[in-house]
């Protein structure tokens, strides 16, 4: 099987991507300062017996058994819980600013998800869906690229059983007890049992053990953000917001091929989506692609126009521009970095996140200011503009540059 000099850039620039946030003494910044945080670990959850396995990704390994984090705000009777979704080799604590910034900008429940990531980068990935080109047929090239998420989201074993050349797996089997499904479910269903009075089986059908999607907003970053688009592609789930991504690609197919992101989305018109990435990030061009592929195949999605609008310094975002375009950042990551990919962590990862710091070593996260805040209100429905959020129709702010861009119709600088 031939590699292509195509497939050989795109894991090249995947191999900064996937090194993200893959050393585990990356630091964990923020979560002492977030209020009403409680840990808990997957197999604390788990009422079957079933064991948590470790992850290994090309030749590290990752324990599996590590803390999800869940921030319940005063008040138990919520009518929406956010669900944030880490990437490949990461985990909630090294987004810990990011959560902080959820719990403070949103009053229902954060839950950060622990769970087994699919053990290969977004990028890898799409290359190897690549090499199951048969000839011109590029029919399961397609497949894979849908299968992926089925893997990870509902358990599965298509990546395990499909090789490379040198009979690797694509992709570690994800059973079902392991899946995305699962350990949200069984989360859920351990906070309903400890705190019956907290109103945790909102969050569950009427079976007790699945998650109600409609009433879960999904949130991600990396492969993370590529499971929520496919979750709001295949389930009605109550909003989303992608943090660089999704990154799936059909990796050197004929324009006009189509796969998963362009089909009809199970998620209503009033479902709203938001998106963020830093602009310099290698598979940046690949997100952009995919959101104006999710909008002109559904037009009712919120976004006025797909085309990514510029934050400037990221200090006057508001919920109103984050609802009418995906977003994005050129911000240089922080000094402090131990990323890879460092343009691809510095929206989600603590270290690489740009910040200012003050002589007594109080830190305030760049993001924090408008940028974060924004793409969550606005992906919960919090902007007036839709029937999901409960807030009053507000002013747009005055003399930001994102609401020039967008009202004019323009195109926001990209580089």
């Amino acid at each position: 099987m031939k590699f292509s000099f195509h497939l050989l850039s795109h894991l090249v620039s995947a191999a900064l991507a996937l090194m993200a946030a893959t050393a585990d003494n990356t630091p964990d910044l923020c979560t002492d300062d977030i209020a009403n945080l409680e840990k808990i670990l997957p197999s604390e959850t788990v009422t079957d017996g079933h064991p948590i396995p470790s992850i290994t990704v090309g030749s590290a390994t990752y324990s599996g058994d590590v803390p999800h984090f869940v921030v319940s705000p005063e008040g138990g009777d919520h009518d929406k819980i956010i669900v944030y979704i880490p990437g490949t080799t990461d985990r909630p604590s090294l987004s810990s600013c990011l959560i902080k910034s959820m719990s403070e900008s949103l009053s229902f429940p954060v839950l950060a998800l622990s769970y087994q990531y699919l053990s290969s980068g977004d990028s890898f990935r799409n290359g190897k869906c690549e090499l199951l080109v048969d000839g011109g047929d590029r029919t399961e090239q397609v497949n894979c690229l849908e299968q992926q998420h089925i893997d990870a989201i509902d358990g599965g074993d298509y990546g395990a059983t499909h090789f490379k050349d040198d009979g690797s797996a694509f992709w570690g089997e994800v059973l079902p007890e392991n899946s995305l499904t699962r350990r949200l479910g069984d989360l859920l269903i351990l906070l309903h049992k400890r705190y019956p009075d907290g109103h945790w089986d909102n969050f569950l059908q009427e079976d007790m053990s699945t998650p109600a999607w409609a009433n879960i907003v999904f949130s991600g970053h990396s492969q993370g953000s590529g499971h929520v688009a496919y979750l709001a592609q295949t389930k009605n789930i109550n909003g989303a917001v992608m943090i660089s991504g999704p990154q799936d690609e059909c990796t050197g197919c004929p324009e006009g091929t189509a796969f998963w992101i362009d089909e009809l989305y199970a998620s209503t018109s009033d479902t709203p989506y938001t998106a963020l990435a830093q602009g310099q990030e290698p598979l940046f061009p690949v997100m952009e692609d995919n959101w104006k592929r999710m909008k002109a195949t559904n037009p009712s999605i919120n976004w006025i126009t797909a085309d990514p609008q510029s934050t400037d310094f990221g200090l006057m975002t508001t919920a109103h521009d984050a609802y009418a375009s995906p977003l994005f950042t050129d911000v240089t990551y922080a000094d402090t970095s131990t990323c890879g990919g460092k343009e691809h962590c510095s929206v989600a990862i603590d270290d690489s996140v740009p910040y200012i710091k003050k002589s007594d070593g109080e830190t305030f996260y760049l993001y924090e200011a408008s940028v974060w805040p924004s793409i969550l209100k606005a992906g919960s429905g919090l902007t007036g503009k839709n029937k999901r959020g409960k807030i009053k129709k507000g002013k747009r702010s005055k003399g930001g540059k994102i609401g020039k861009s967008v009202k004019s119709g323009k195109k926001g600088k990209l580089r």
